[in-house]
């Protein structure tokens, strides 16, 4: 099994409609709900908060509401590290953040 690129904080935040949103955020990747399944390998824009940031799907699993989605970030500015960075590390302590994929 290949080691992880970084660490990864798992937590389980629900959105206003009860539905899980975020299940784990890393520097690198990002594991969400999503209402569609997306293929593996496909790319999606995502918005976490007010982060817009392109990811590529690594995983989709069904789930009975939906799928859950592992993506890891692609084509990421200096810019937009440095807010993930103040992400991961408000998810951490578990501060809600809202993740929605626009295909």
């Amino acid at each position: 099994m290949k080691d992880r690129a970084s660490e990864r904080i798992e937590f389980v935040n629900v959105n206003g409609s009860q539905v899980p949103a975020l299940f784990d955020l890393s520097k690198t990747g990002v594991c969400c709900f999503s209402a569609k399944k997306l293929d593996k390998g496909a790319v999606a824009s995502l918005t976490i908060n007010k982060l817009s940031i392109k990811a590529r799907v690594i995983y989709s699993q069904d789930r009975l509401d939906g799928f859950r989605v592992g993506m890891q970030f692609i084509e990421v500015t200096p810019q937009q590290q440095e807010t993930l960075n103040d992400l991961v590390d408000k998810f951490s302590r578990g501060v809600p953040l809202s993740c929605t994929i626009e295909g």
